[in-house]
């Protein structure tokens, strides 16, 4: 099992070209995170996205052909896992928080909505040290595996394209893709990885596709 964690989200600008980082929120690592005080207080690494648009919501909502929904919950089946799922925002400071309830998956409302034509729908959530996180086990995850969301208009399903524990570099090398509001219409789930003892150094992230 791998500690808790906090996901964090630059704020998006219209500048282009600056430069991506990956922030660690540490015992030993003064940083701009904020955490929920009722989150668990185990460090956590987290991805900056690409600050390549100003902030924005996914396009406009269209029930045909692709009827985007707000997602409600989300199923794992290969883990086990389901779990509610609460919209989360970014801070003043940039900062996406995922619910202080590990049990709970967070969705970036600021990012696409599952089902839309474009844009990645981004889920964040806990892992936790000792168990009992909504992801502790996200890296088992297999390609093929299905991936169900349950939104307020239908259910959708996914199949995983891909799995990867990625460092800090790769996360910022591949940020604008995968977090890109207008990009390929993928559901990225993200959350913590590779525990030193006494901070993350990496992310696990998962692609899928609606089928």
């Amino acid at each position: 099992m791998r500690p808790s964690r906090l996901l964090t989200v630059a704020r998006w600008t219209t500048l282009v070209g600056v430069l991506l980082a990956l922030v660690v929120v540490g015992t030993m690592a003064a940083t701009t995170l904020r955490p929920e005080p009722a989150a668990p207080s185990d460090s956590t690494a987290a991805p900056r996205l690409p600050a390549e648009v100003a902030p924005q919501r996914s396009p406009a909502t269209r029930t045909t052909p692709d009827r985007p929904g707000r997602p409600v919950a989300v199923r794992l089946p290969s883990l086990g896992v389901r779990a509610p799922v609460v919209a989360v925002d970014l801070a003043t400071d940039g900062t996406l928080v995922p619910p202080a309830d590990p049990r709970l998956v967070g969705w970036w409302r600021g990012g696409a909505r599952p089902g839309s034509s474009r844009g990645s729908a981004v889920l964040t959530g806990h892992t936790v040290h000792d168990g009992g996180g909504v992801f502790d086990d996200l890296a088992d995850v297999e390609v093929g595996d299905t991936v169900e969301v349950m939104t307020d208009r239908r259910a959708l399903e996914f199949t995983v394209r891909s799995v990867r524990d990625l460092g800090r570099a790769d996360v910022a090398a591949r940020a604008g893709r995968l977090f890109s509001p207008t990009g390929a219409p993928d559901l990225v789930l993200v959350t913590c990885t590779d525990w030193d003892g006494e901070r993350y150094l990496g992310n696990t992230v998962v692609v899928a596709r609606v089928r």
